[in-house]
């Protein structure tokens, strides 16, 4: 039990420690515990020599006891919950991650909601495997699967790094997902599918703005999640370009990417629509990536298309290169790596070049 405690205590100051303090409440159990964390047992030794007062001991031993119920009634590492120890692991990766990757999470969060209110330390293999069984019996296959894999990974392995639990105890890796489906390659967008995508984006139909967006992604080429984080104030449609911030990769990050003549007047629309980033829902909100899908196969739906959103990406590059663009201007407006060290530090490509290569199509 002692050695309980103070695991937990371990824990708490870790957590405390990066100023994550969520109520009143903790803040005092932390002052209690860190009182009685620094009465170690040879101060405590001086204390009973020096001081012979019986009231002062008393009041001493009452303290001792109000801090060991407390962290022992309520802070127990075993009643910590599936939900709590999320927001906890979160606290610690978001200052690592981009903030898509963290709004990412927290949809892949809320397929969990079963497991919420459960205290980790009560948790089956079988509670795990549920919420990917549900996910299955859905069809929201292998990808999605993973990633809430990845979420069971990321919570006990924190759990056990602060010793809330022991390593015996992380049971995600017991978790079974299903098999990926084989996916056939990536294809661009040809000619006719396009001219039915543009006939709905400039159609009165309330996709019509969505259309707008495959039109936009597939003359810029980057990728979805790029899009879609993409703020309003990084859009300088006067001079024909925007700059992406956040990428999953260091050459994606920070980049501009130039905006073609032909899509223009999608941009300017996008831009008139309320909300901080440049793609939002009705609401003027922030489109996560799965909502994003979900229209985005409305729109396929609707044109007699077949594609997938990072198949945009995938006909901006194929284009590029059919048209003959500069080799090098193909990997800067896709943000990918120079492989090429000549290429990497001694050839810049300004936006003007970016543009000239972006109107070939």
């Amino acid at each position: 039990m002692n050695r309980d405690i103070i695991a937990f205590t371990k824990y708490k100051f870790n957590v405390y420690g990066n100023k994550d303090i969520r109520s009143g409440k903790d803040s005092a159990v932390v002052g209690i515990v860190g009182k009685s964390k620094s009465l170690d047992f040879p101060t405590m030794l001086i204390f009973w020599s020096l001081v012979r007062n019986s009231v002062v001991l008393a009041v001493y031993l009452l303290f001792s006891v109000a801090c060991f119920l407390t962290v022992h009634e309520h802070y127990l590492p075993s009643l910590i919950t599936f939900s709590e120890a999320y927001q906890l692991e979160m606290a610690e990766r978001k200052a690592k991650i981009a903030s898509v990757t963290a709004k990412n999470y927290e949809v892949i969060f809320g397929y969990c909601k079963p497991l919420h209110n459960k205290p980790l330390t009560s948790l089956k293999v079988a509670d795990l495997q549920a919420v990917i069984k549900k996910l299955s019996d859905k069809c929201i296959g292998h990808a999605t699967q993973k990633k809430v894999r990845q979420l069971y990974h990321n919570i006990y392995n924190y759990a056990v790094k602060y010793q809330i639990i022991p390593p015996t105890a992380d049971i995600s890796r017991f978790v079974d997902i299903d098999l990926p489906k084989r996916t056939k390659t990536k294809q661009p967008f040809n000619t006719r599918q396009l001219n039915r995508v543009k006939a709905l984006a400039d159609s009165n139909d309330p996709l019509a703005p969505y259309a707008m967006i495959v039109i936009m992604m597939c003359y810029s080429g980057p990728r979805p999640s790029e899009f879609l984080a993409l703020e309003k104030n990084d859009v300088k449609l006067h001079s024909r370009f925007y700059r992406i911030r956040e990428s999953k990769t260091e050459a994606g990050r920070n980049r501009l990417v130039p905006i073609s003549k032909k899509v223009v007047q999608y941009y300017d629309y996008w831009l008139h629509r309320p909300g901080k980033t440049l793609i939002t829902d009705l609401d003027g909100k922030q489109l996560t990536y799965h909502r994003f899908l979900r229209i985005f196969d409305k729109v396929m739906k609707v044109t007699r298309c077949k594609h997938k959103p990072h198949e945009c990406r995938h006909t901006c590059a194929t284009w590029l290169d059919d048209k003959g663009a500069n080799k090098l201007s193909i990997k800067k407006i896709l943000g990918h790596a120079t492989q090429d060290i000549t290429d990497g530090t001694y050839t810049h490509k300004n936006i003007r070049q970016l543009k000239k290569a972006i109107d070939l199509l």
